[in-house]
């Protein structure tokens, strides 16, 4: 009895929905009737809906698939439902014309091309070209008629953007006034996994009808379109007309925060100084872990550290690690002390001097832009990021350090309010209680961490070996 031959079937739509195309369904029908007309089996059906065949960066598993089949013998070939459009690219059609050299059968629903001949390889070749070459020209057309939009100061939108009406312009102000809040709690230090929690708890889903992710969340709060900018291959164009929902201040500020971040896990809330101190040795920032190997703490928990990590790629040394209770007591400590300090003007906060009040708000400031500048510096000599995007954050983050700067010299270069000790003590009573209030965050204490510190690092130094094994605070130093 003599077997019969496998052949499998290939069925695309380029586009879901678009009632000019046969359906991939139908497809399959059409060709598993010319299979067994030719008294063969079918083999695997591969299907790729949706799948654009000219775009080189759209996968397609079902075309893999099937090359990777045929090409190492495992089917007796396969049927097409139409070979001029299973591709737009004419690299792809001579990979079939090489398996149809090899014996192996491929054909399409009708018939039309036979691949082992001169003429039938001439025809597909022909129609393969025609058919990119008319791919070709609608992509040039679409492009031009998006950039002659995007100059004109239309936006191009596809979906409803979260914050706007579907014309992409028009504010819908209910998630507008969203957009504004979040953007506001994340400059303050809000965590994001904490907001997108609280938005997926109320049932604010984004504009796809769909709960809030890390990836979401960046994507709306980072949109050039928030502050009114019409953006067209990667260049601002255009400017939307009224107001925008966010400051271009606003904005900018936003976007050089995504950018200062490094990948990764994000920080614990269990660690206040994690990123925020830094090894005396190698300049590595600290990281926290656990230590359960270790004797507990009186009160049964886990024994933490700070400690400089190693890591395969631009980590630490590994020599430095310092007690995570012992270190979070100093830092609050050095804290209170440099916030409730008259010469940094926070002491008049509880005395309500003006201008103590404008200094305590551009120190916050100020702190919070060289911060960022940073990172930004670090990143980029890690290689993390480009030049290219390292500027474009830089650049309004420079701009904003030195006007802040400028401000702050101007309220130096006024007289000095006196400001009585009373005053002072009630100051470091008030900074406590900031510190310790149970609705102060992790985030909201490393927030008053870099404050006080206004651009400068704290370094812990290597353990004298020869003193006795406890917290030593001289190894804490402010650079």
């Amino acid at each position: 009895m003599v077997e019969q031959p496998t052949l499998d079937i290939y069925a695309r739509v380029s586009r879901l929905g678009d009632d000019r195309q046969r359906s991939t369904e139908g497809q399959v029908d059409d060709c598993t009737i010319v299979v067994e007309d030719r008294g063969a089996q079918v083999g695997e059906i591969h299907v790729d809906s949706g799948r654009s065949a000219w775009n080189p960066r759209v996968k397609r598993p079902g075309w893999d698939r099937m090359m990777q089949r045929l090409e190492e013998g495992a089917t007796g070939g396969v049927i097409v439902w139409d070979l001029a459009r299973f591709s737009r690219r004419p690299i792809e059609g001579e990979r079939l014309i090489a398996v149809a050299e090899q014996g192996l059968t491929v054909l399409d629903s009708e018939g039309e091309y036979d691949l082992t001949s001169p003429s039938g390889k001439k025809a597909f070749r022909d129609q393969l070209s025609t058919a990119a070459y008319e791919s070709d020209r609608l992509s040039t057309r679409v492009k031009r008629g998006k950039r002659k939009k995007a100059t004109s100061g239309e936006p191009n939108v596809s979906t409803r953007p979260f914050g706007f009406e579907p014309d992409g312009i028009t504010i819908r102000e209910a998630e507008a006034s969203v957009l504004r809040d979040l953007a506001e709690r994340l400059l303050a230090g809000k965590s994001q996994d904490a907001m997108i929690e609280e938005l997926n708890a109320r049932g604010m889903l984004t504009s796809y009808g769909k709960p809030w992710t890390r990836a979401g969340l960046r994507q709306v709060l980072t949109r050039p379109r928030n502050a009114g900018f019409i953006v067209y291959q990667g260049t601002v164009v255009g400017r939307m007309p009224g107001d925008p929902i966010l400051t271009e201040e606003v904005h900018n500020r936003i976007v050089s925060l995504y950018v200062a971040r490094r990948r990764g896990r994000p920080t614990s809330d269990a660690y206040v100084c994690s990123g925020v101190v830094y090894c005396g040795l190698c300049q590595h920032p600290l990281s926290g872990r656990p230590r359960a190997n270790m004797r507990p703490y009186p009160d049964g928990s886990v024994r933490r550290q700070y400690w400089c990590q190693p890591r395969a790629h631009a980590g630490g040394c590994g020599r430095i690690a310092v007690d995570q209770r012992e270190l979070d007591r100093h830092i609050r400590a050095l804290v209170v002390a440099i916030l409730a300090d008259p010469r940094h003007a926070a002491a008049v906060e509880s005395a309500a001097q003006t201008a103590g009040e404008k200094r305590r708000a551009l120190d916050a400031a100020l702190s919070e832009a060289e911060q960022l500048a940073e990172q930004l510096a670090d990143r980029l000599g890690r290689g993390e990021i480009t030049l290219r995007r390292y500027d474009a954050a830089a650049r309004p983050l420079d701009r904003r350090i030195a006007d802040l700067q400028r401000q702050r010299d101007e309220l130096d270069a006024e007289a000095v309010v006196d400001v009585a000790p009373e005053v002072v003590a009630a100051s470091r009573e008030q900074w406590q209680r900031r510190w310790d209030a149970p609705t102060t965050t992790t985030a909201d204490r490393r927030a008053l961490l870099r404050q006080a510190l206004r651009g400068r690092r704290i370094l812990v130094m290597p353990a004298d070996p020869t003193a006795p094994r406890r917290f030593d605070p001289r190894r804490i130093v402010i650079e």
